[in-house]
């Protein structure tokens, strides 16, 4: 997985985010889980399915159902607006 370069994060003060996409100029919310996925695919080494549910379980405390659930999730998403590359 890749994060599209052309999307741009800006992080906000309550840990949620918003991507810029610029090439549409279409913005993009993500919640504190999306921002923390997101800074995760940052990392060549954790661009995994598996690797970044391993990295929110290590900085939540949250069931690893729950959390490969949210994970997938946001990984749709951002796959469904191309600005992810899986």
């Amino acid at each position: 997985m890749t994060p599209n370069d052309r999307a741009l994060l800006t992080r906000l003060a309550d840990g949620t985010g918003v991507l810029l996409d610029l090439e549409t100029k279409f913005y993009f919310t993500l919640n504190e889980t999306g921002v923390f996925v997101w800074d995760t695919l940052a990392d060549e080494s954790k661009r995994s399915v598996d690797a970044v549910v391993a990295a929110l379980l290590e900085a939540f405390e949250v069931d690893e159902s729950v959390a490969r659930a949210d994970v997938e999730a946001v990984l749709d998403a951002l796959t469904e607006h191309r600005l992810l590359k899986r």
